[in-house]
């Protein structure tokens, strides 16, 4: 019994789009990837705490890495699951001995724009001058 050389074209095309298929499902399913304690940590950061973790690397990378693993580690077993201000992260680095300085500034609101506090006095001191 001879086969339809119509009947095998279709047969090659669906065989051929059902290979598609398996190959398109097969690589867009979503791998599982498992994040970095350093990502874990930041998630759980609010206020200013990644400029204090970034900061920190800058000062003492061995070290802070040491102690992000650990925070990683509680924060993964359940142990700890409360946000950490960056208040809190800097005086915890300081506790354990990493000692660093941070870029800050204290900005006052004036005629609706938020300038710094030294530009303040400036002008502050430049009104007074006779």
């Amino acid at each position: 019994m001879e086969e339809d050389p119509e009947l095998r074209l279709i047969t090659q095309r669906k065989l051929a789009q059902m290979k598609k298929m398996a190959a398109t499902t097969t690589s867009t399913k979503p791998q599982k990837v498992e994040k970095t304690d350093r990502q874990v940590l930041q998630e759980m950061l609010v206020d200013r705490g990644d400029e204090v973790l970034e900061a920190a690397y800058s000062y003492y990378p061995t070290q802070t890495d040491h102690i992000v693993r650990e925070l990683a580690r509680l924060i993964r077993e359940g142990k700890f699951n409360e946000k950490i201000p960056g208040g809190e992260l800097y005086s915890l680095l300081r506790n354990l001995g990493l000692r660093f300085k941070l870029n800050t500034s204290m900005k006052v609101e004036e005629k609706g724009r938020l300038i710094d506090i030294s530009e303040k006095f400036r002008l502050k001191k430049e009104e007074e001058k006779p």
